[in-house]
């Protein structure tokens, strides 16, 4: 996806708590619609099969529950986007990146490669009359509608993606295989042939599958892993098995530690830890750019010995034997201090444009006493040396982020909404905050909460500088319908319908709806900010009750969940339901509890959305072009 991430360590953040965050954007002139779903470990699949790349593999038969926020529809698989598993480990992906053409050609991606025939002189017939034909020695694979296409090698070759073989299937048809009424299950799939003659001694190959993409990680490694540097291991091991058909970032976090990790062609990858007093930013664009690979391969397999960096273990020899590394510096203290965006990223008049000016924004915002704007500055938008990480002046807070995330240059002569620089220059650079967000999810897990409800995701769909996101508990069954039910039809029924008619109705007159939406900002967060101090104190107190068997609680809604932990303590100094599962008995209670909040959270947002609704429908109303200030006598 066309995305942006912002990542937060634990003592950078205004709480202690990690935050990884990201908004998913969808392609240029493509908008998907967002939905808040849980998993059950009866819903997860035990064999999965991909609807991209048809990757199939087992998996095991022990996830965990979790919840995410995927597109609402199924036409590209299930795209879960953002997920917090109930053992509290977050998973966002995946941020689209890029290779240069040297990664590509040593390790080159690995794309589905449809079953196909060499036709010789096949025919299609309808009474009898030959209708169509393919001619001698022409490769095609019969699409979703049973009809030849031209397969094309050299375009596979080079990571074309499938979906732009299919040029000729309409929109509807996409749809109807997403849906599955296309034999094959989707549009790549090998359908029958409808019609054709095929002779006999017509060379065929079988279809082969691709790797693993945005479609399935989250889904292949969030419910078998217990924390994010186990997943960063999964993710790298399921890599080196089936490889990748794209270049992505997955960013995963827990309690404790937040990773980035980076593919690196088909089959390669690193992986990075943020450092506990940093923030990270990757606008779309290959970011790691301080790796030591020495400590990474410390233990001869990539799994960097408890480090702050992982790889593929035979990653050196790959840079080596391929060339990659341009540095001047042959010394092998060099290896310490590898710059994997030279080695591996690319730095192009497009990246100019499209992903370097992102970055400067989001560390200006952070970091706003640097010089960014002088002659003498020492990062412009144009540079390709932004560090991916750095010390905030100030601790991070989720406000922070939401505003970072829906920055569009504010004060710089690049705002589109602006008055400052010409109307070339306000249009010059992609923004962060652009029209075509999905959603963006802030996945904040707080370690001084108990155990199971220490993780919430803060969710907002659609364009962000017209919305803001509210907190919801992820150790839940359900969700609410408001966020679970999107459809593919427009409405003003859920969240994500409602969000987009805001943004494009405020949008046409931004000066004169912003202070209606700013207001907006103000409550949802505040009044989000409440309810979790009210919800959180009610599952403490249920927690309290639980463990002193029923009596009256002494925990009041205003007491330390921290101090409670202490209390509860065990002679063998473990924190008991603090820092474990809850007790079966407890958790459906607790379940209740906390789709109860969600609930509250759910329905104080879509009043108060129709509200924004309502104000910007008539302010935006009473300066359309055809509006006449004169009106009727009144009678």
């Amino acid at each position: 996806m066309s995305c942006t991430t912002l990542l937060v360590g634990k003592n950078a953040s205004y709480d202690g708590s990690t935050l990884v965050a990201r908004n998913d954007d969808s392609g240029g002139g493509r908008y998907d619609p967002k939905r808040f779903v849980a998993v059950s470990p009866a819903d997860q699949p035990r064999h999965y099969r991909s609807v991209i790349s048809h990757v199939e593999m087992d998996l095991p038969d022990d996830p965990c529950a979790y919840t995410i926020a995927p597109n609402a529809l199924r036409n590209r698989g299930i795209l879960a986007e953002a997920g917090i598993s109930e053992r509290n480990v977050a998973m966002s992906a995946t941020e689209t990146i890029a290779v240069n053409e040297r990664v590509l050609g040593a390790d080159p991606l690995v794309v589905l490669r449809p079953a196909r025939v060499r036709a010789q002189q096949a025919v299609k017939k309808v009474d009898g009359l030959v209708t169509d034909h393919v001619p001698s020695a022409v490769e095609v694979f019969w699409n979703a509608h049973g009809e030849p296409e031209a397969y094309d090698p050299d375009a596979l070759d080079t990571g074309l993606k499938v979906d732009d073989l299919f040029d000729g299937v309409t929109k509807e048809a996409e749809n109807d295989a997403g849906n599955g009424t296309i034999p094959g299950g989707d549009r790549c799939a090998a359908a029958q042939p409808k019609g054709w003659d095929i002779p006999s001694d017509t060379e065929a190959h079988g279809e082969v599958p691709g790797g693993i993409g945005e479609e399935d990680i989250i889904t292949l490694v969030l419910p078998y892993v217990h924390t994010a540097r186990e997943a960063v291991r999964r993710l790298g091991e399921l890599l080196r098995v089936y490889g990748t058909y794209e270049a992505n970032g997955v960013s995963i976090s827990d309690g404790d530690e937040v990773w980035y990790v980076e593919t690196v062609g088909g089959h390669h990858w690193i992986a990075r830890r943020v450092p506990d007093d940093c923030y990270a930013v990757i606008p779309n664009q290959l970011g790691i750019d301080d790796f030591d690979l020495v400590a990474a391969l410390a233990d001869g397999e990539g799994q960097g010995n408890e480090g702050d960096y992982m790889c593929s273990a035979d990653l050196r020899e790959f840079i080596e034997t391929n060339h990659l590394d341009r540095s001047m510096d042959e010394s092998q203290e060099h290896w310490r201090h590898l710059n994997p965006r030279q080695v591996f990223g690319t730095a192009t008049v497009t990246d100019h444009v499209y992903n370097t000016p992102r970055a400067w924004y989001m560390e200006r915002c952070l970091n706003p006493s640097d010089d960014w704007d002088s002659p003498t500055a020492s990062h412009t938008p144009l540079s390709d040396d932004i560090p991916w990480c750095r010390v905030p002046e100030g601790k991070v807070s989720v406000e922070d982020v939401h505003r970072v995330l829906s920055s569009h240059y504010e004060d710089t002569p690049y705002d589109p909404y602006g008055h400052e620089g010409t109307d070339e220059s306000r249009h010059r650079f992609r923004p962060v905050g652009i029209s075509r967000t999905g959603h963006l999810a802030i996945m904040q897990i707080r370690p001084y909460m108990p155990y199971s409800f220490r993780s919430v995701m803060w969710l907002a769909f659609g364009s962000q500088p017209f919305t803001a996101p509210m907190p919801f508990y992820t150790s839940v069954s359900d969700t609410p319908a408001y966020l679970r039910d999107t459809t593919g039809e427009v409405d003003t029924h859920t969240l994500y319908w409602t969000a987009r008619l805001i943004a494009v109705i405020a949008d046409a007159q931004y000066d004169l709806n912003v202070s209606a939406v700013e207001a907006f900002h103000e409550d949802v967060m505040g009044h989000g900010h409440a309810f979790l101090d009210q919800s959180d104190a009610r599952g403490t107190e249920l927690f309290r009750r639980a463990l002193i068997g029923g009596a009256e609680s002494s925990v009041d809604a205003d007491d330390d969940v921290r101090a409670v932990a202490v209390e509860t303590t065990s002679a063998d100094g473990s924190v008991g339901w603090f820092s474990a599962p809850c007790p079966p008995a407890v958790c459906k209670a607790l379940h209740a509890l906390l789709e109860r909040a969600n609930q509250r959270m759910a329905d104080y947002l879509e009043r108060r959305n129709r509200r924004l609704l309502s104000r910007v429908l008539d302010t935006s109303s009473d300066h359309m072009k055809n509006s006449f200030a004169l009106s009727d006598r009144p009678h």
